[in-house]
């Protein structure tokens, strides 16, 4: 039978580190003798990411997974300016920062390796929000003085995206089990010509329930 195997269901809690792949598609643009010129920092992780699961084992090879996962917060710098020839018009810098959390659900492959140790390959959507915060400094210069003027920005968008995992799960004892797996997950603000691919690398610990 297809699904003579016994179920097996477990929970667990996970965190580990991220890290992120930035694409920033903003142009330099020219108009005459004026340009505008984007430059951007490096994006840096801000906290620990987390993920909180139950997993569920139908077959010896197929399962399905249900949890919460937090990517953590990731920050960068823009810095636009504005020149006409050799001389500086405006300058503008925006510190953002970025978070990305939801209830996720995953098909689950399970392929044994050794005894007690299978390899996890899983497949599923994630629905949840993608927060995004920023303040902007917009500096221009007025007769030699520069005036700087403050805005804010504090936006949440609900989001829908795939999510891919590869993992390695130790059985230790019979009721407990060891997992290091490797997240991804793809999103853009298109507002500002911004792609971002973060990775999210766990390490958990699951009980049989």
């Amino acid at each position: 039978m297809a699904f003579a195997y016994p179920v097996d269901s477990s929970i667990g809690f996970g965190s580990g580190y991220t890290w992120t792949e930035a694409t920033f598609d903003e142009p330099i643009t020219s108009i005459g003798d004026t340009t505008q010129t984007p430059s951007y920092s490096s994006v840096d992780n801000d906290n620990l990411p987390w993920d909180l699961f139950a997993s569920f084992r139908f077959h010896k090879y197929y399962g399905i997974e249900i949890g919460y996962i937090d990517y953590g917060t990731i920050k960068f710098k823009r810095t636009l300016t504005t020149e006409t020839g050799t001389e500086l018009l405006t300058s503008t810098q925006r510190n953002a920062s970025i978070s990305t959390q939801g209830f996720y659900i995953s098909h689950v492959l399970f392929i044994p390796v050794f005894n007690h140790l299978d390899f996890q390959a899983k497949a599923g959507i994630l629905f949840g929000t993608n927060e995004y915060k920023d303040t902007e400094n917009l500096t221009t210069i007025n007769n030699g003085v520069a005036v700087t003027d403050p805005s804010f920005t504090n936006a949440s968008r609900a989001i829908s995206k795939p999510q891919f995992s590869l993992g390695l799960l130790y059985k230790y004892q019979p009721d407990w089990g060891l997992r290091l797996q490797l997240n991804q997950i793809e999103y853009e603000h298109i507002e500002e010509k911004e792609t971002f691919s973060q990775w999210f690398t766990s390490f958990s610990f699951e009980r049989k329930f």
